[in-house]
Parts: C-alpha cells; structure tokens; sequence
C-alpha cells in the first residue's frame, strides 16, 4: 500500500512540476542598431507564460562587436499582454525596467553595464508560436542621446526550463523522466 500511494503523490508532484514549467527557450540571431551602428550576434530569448501573462527574458547579455564586449545583464520583461490570432501570440511591453546584472562568472559582479544605467524604457513587440520567435525591441536613452533598435529572430526548441529529458518539448516524457526519478 505504502509503494502505491508513493507512485500516486510521486505523479501528482510530477504533474504539477510539468504544468508551471511552460517556459519555451528561443535560440537566433540578436541585432541591435545603435544610433544607425549595427552588430549581430547569437543569444538565448526565454519567453514564459504565466498567470500574469508573458515574461521574456534575456540572461547575461553582452552586446559584442568585433574583439569588444560590454556585459550588459539580465533583461527581463515581466506581465507582458499577449493576445493570439491565427496561431501566432502576439506580445506587447512598455514601460520602464531596470536591467540587473548576469550571473556568468567570466564577468566581475561590478563589470555588468545595465545596473548602472537606472531605469530603461522599453518598447516591446513580439511574435511567436510553438517554433519561432521574432522581436522588436525600441529603447531611447535621452541621458546618451542614443536610439537603440533591437531585432531577434530564433528558433524553439532549445533546451527549456522543465524539459527533464532534454528533447527540447515539455510534454508527458518529462512527467514519465520525473516519477521514474523519484521512484529511484
């Protein structure tokens, strides 16, 4: 009796565990144009639904041209409004927000750029389905008289938050990987 009703909570943790991890991992190209200057590079955009609606997230990023680097932090958009249509969620962020810095240990904790610029307002729209996600990001920094566009386009899935047995879905595998590790 003991071994059945330990498979039945052991489940019902798993369950739970699956259901509020929904959060799906983007991998592309970020572009981002400041005052008219371009550079490109890969990153990670993570995009979380939750009771609040959407949180987008982009974890220690460091804007790179060339041999330069400048770490900038972690940027984070939360309670974005998402509407859907046609299959495609459409998700929309404006206000101000204060980039904190990364956690990657190749950077010094004060070396993170975002922290020290308060708050940044952020105009955010993006697109998205289970596959592919594309946003535009607008940011005017009147204090550096700087206009910058940022532009991503990627491709799920990467490796997301919750995928147990790394198939890159959230699914009835990562439940099944879940109680078998439990039950071990």
């Amino acid at each position: 009796m003991k071994i059945v009703m330990k498979k039945i909570l052991a489940f019902f943790v798993a369950a739970a565990c699956a259901v509020s991890a929904m959060a799906t991992n983007y991998e592309g190209e970020l572009v981002v144009a400041i005052n008219g200057d371009t550079t490109a590079m890969g990153t990670n955009i993570t995009v979380d639904k939750t009771d609040a609606g959407y949180d987008l997230s982009i974890k220690n990023f460091k804007l790179v041209s060339g041999e330069f680097v400048l770490p900038v932090g972690n940027i984070v958009l939360t309670g974005c409004e998402g509407t859907d249509a046609y299959g495609i969620t459409t998700i929309k962020f404006n206000k101000n927000v204060t980039i904190s810095a990364g956690d990657d240990p190749t950077v010094e904790s004060t070396g993170w750029m975002g922290p020290q610029l308060g708050e940044v307002p952020i105009v955010m729209t993006a697109k998205l389905n289970d596959t592919v996600l594309s946003v535009n990001i607008d940011i005017y920094m009147k204090m550096l008289e700087q206009s910058i566009n940022v532009g991503f386009v990627g491709n799920a899935p990467a490796p997301a938050k919750g995928d147990i047995n790394e198939d890159g879905l959230l699914n009835v595998g990562d439940v099944s990987a879940l109680i078998n590790m439990l039950l071990k």
